[in-house]
């Protein structure tokens, strides 16, 4: 048992690796850090963001990790080396949550606007913007065959959408 002490202000989210091996934590202190969950020793810190980190998470192989930020960004990160991959801007206020493609070659975000967006990993380049809610956009996760995006919104509608064409397919 490990109390993963290095953050300066409040720890926002923590997640494991998908091998279990490490710790991923996302702080109001701007950085993301990578603990060993054995030892608790910390073993990267990525820093970057100007403002909060507001959640972290890793890539289904563990390789990359992406974070978002209340400074408008969403960072992809190598986490071998702690280098800053990519920097996805949101097209108004921050991003509420990331999350990978079950492939990891995607990135999904929801932001505080009614806008979702998909995203390349390697080139950092918008998919598709996903238009169709009302209101800020809380949740976005891809289905498991990565085909299919599913958004809920404040809007108190949930949307079904197609990765391939960014249509919408269900309301």
């Amino acid at each position: 048992l490990h109390t993963l002490q290095g953050h300066s202000m409040v720890v926002n989210s923590a997640v494991f690796s998908p091998d279990g091996a490490t710790v991923l934590t996302a702080s109001a202190d701007n950085m993301a850090k990578i603990w060993c969950a054995q030892s608790g020793e910390c073993m990267q810190t990525l820093k970057g963001h100007r403002y909060d980190v507001v959640s972290a998470v890793y890539s289904p192989d563990g390789t990359l990790v992406i974070t978002t930020s209340e400074d408008r960004t969403a960072k992809i990160w190598c986490v071998e080396s702690g280098e800053c991959l990519q920097t996805l801007r949101a097209q108004g206020p921050r991003f509420m949550s990331a999350v990978f493609s079950p492939d990891g070659r995607l990135a999904l975000t929801a932001s505080f606007t009614p806008v979702t967006q998909i995203w390349h990993v390697d080139s950092g380049k918008c998919l598709h913007t996903l238009r169709g809610h009302q209101n800020s956009v809380h949740s976005a996760v891809f289905s498991l065959d990565g085909q299919q995006v599913i958004t809920a919104s404040q809007d108190k509608d949930a949307k079904v959408w197609s990765v391939e064409t960014g249509d919408c397919l269900h309301t």
